[in-house]
């Protein structure tokens, strides 16, 4: 362009990049058609700046290798669309791997799904697979779990409808897992969200026992609620609260408490793309001091030998094992589980990173989740 970008119009600027991906990254669409629909879209008195420098992407090309930044670090961060901050701290803590972290985070997802027992079984589950024309394998993490792809029929379809399965990334299925709800107990969830951990665990202890689901959002609540009646679940009970004050009414009530704390959702960034321009660096911090408070807020939820699973979609330091570390020097009478579930034996070990469970989209083809559970004396 003859000006600087930032002098742009923003709303031209959008166009431009609108334009400018469907030239170079959707090969369906003719080149002549991308410029000619982003002009079309443009006011009258932009339309032949936009027609311009669209006219001129497509003679030069997409960016070469050598027009890159010098710096490597700002190279990446051009080459692979993500923030400079981020680059620099994966680097450091990655080495080149962080380069296929990158490279995963920019790869479109598949979609998470399970069989729901409550409603039917694996083999129902496969048929509507087959119905629905999607592309699916087997969970490598995940018993009754599939990865599938194309999945718009199916999740908009009856059989999603009357409640045959769950939609969730393996990764965040696991932190249920982990937890390792049973039959019969009770179980306090914060920070629910959507409900779609309570509800798996309520599929993991056959629909026995008490899951009490607190949330600030209203709105979450009433997913929430939807979901339970979708799924066939009775024993959720949703509730409006800040975690930071469940004590008030749970005090020494749970067997097991599940805090899926709000972070900066770093290990989402290819199933949420826009994340990447929307953290900034001070939230680190100021989500780890949240999460420290929560954790704080419920630590007297739990029962004398019972557990607690803190988990955080993100694989961040100031978010997992910094967090823990001090909520452990606070509460002295909490101490990291010696042991995992069974469920991590064998081929699963390799999600276990000194005790704790951490998942990388470019190690495990999942989300990047970070979660410990601890026991309290």
């Amino acid at each position: 362009m003859d000006r600087p970008l930032e002098t742009v119009d923003l709303d031209v600027r959008n166009l431009l990049r609108l334009g400018a991906y469907q030239l170079f990254y959707l090969d369906r669409i003719p080149a002549y058609a991308a410029v000619h629909e982003t002009v079309r879209l443009s006011r009258r008195a932009t339309a032949p700046f936009v027609n311009a420098v669209l006219r001129s992407l497509e003679r030069r090309g997409p960016i070469k290798g050598e027009e890159l930044p010098d710096d490597p670090i700002q190279g990446w961060a051009v080459q692979y669309s993500h923030p400079a901050w981020w680059v620099e701290r994966w680097v450091k803590r990655l080495g080149d791997e962080a380069l296929q972290l990158m490279q995963a985070n920019n790869q479109v997802p598949h979609i998470g799904i399970g069989c729901n027992p409550l409603r039917g079984t694996v083999d129902e589950l496969q048929q509507a697979l087959t119905r629905a024309g999607v592309q699916w394998e087997a969970s490598p993490w995940l018993p009754d779990a599939f990865r599938v792809r194309d999945a718009g029929s199916l999740l908009t379809g009856a059989d999603r409808d009357r409640g045959l399965f769950w939609v969730m990334d393996e990764a965040a299925a696991l932190v249920v897992r982990l937890l390792d709800p049973q039959p019969g107990e009770r179980i306090l969830d914060v920070c629910t969200g959507g409900g779609g951990k309570a509800t798996l665990a309520a599929m993991l202890m056959e629909d026995r026992g008490n899951i009490a689901a607190i949330d600030v959002s209203a709105r979450a609540l009433r997913r929430l609620e939807h979901a339970c009646r979708r799924l066939g679940v009775t024993i959720v009970s949703p509730g409006k609260r800040d975690a930071r004050e469940a004590a008030r009414q749970f005090r020494g009530w749970a067997d097991r408490v599940l805090v899926d704390a709000p972070c900066t959702g770093l290990g989402t960034v290819r199933r949420r793309p826009e994340i990447r321009w929307l953290r900034e660096p001070a939230d680190v911090t100021r989500l780890a001091d949240l999460q420290g408070a929560i954790l704080d807020g419920v630590a007297d939820c739990v029962r004398p030998g019972g557990s607690l699973v803190y988990a955080v979609c993100s694989c961040e330091s100031e978010e997992g094992e910094e967090v823990i570390a001090r909520f452990l020097s606070r509460h002295r009478k909490f101490s990291q589980e010696d042991s995992t579930p069974a469920f991590f034996q064998n081929g699963r070990t390799a999600l276990l990173t000194g005790g704790c469970l951490i998942t990388w989209p470019h190690r495990h083809d999942t989300d990047g989740f970070f979660a410990v559970r601890l026991r309290r004396d």
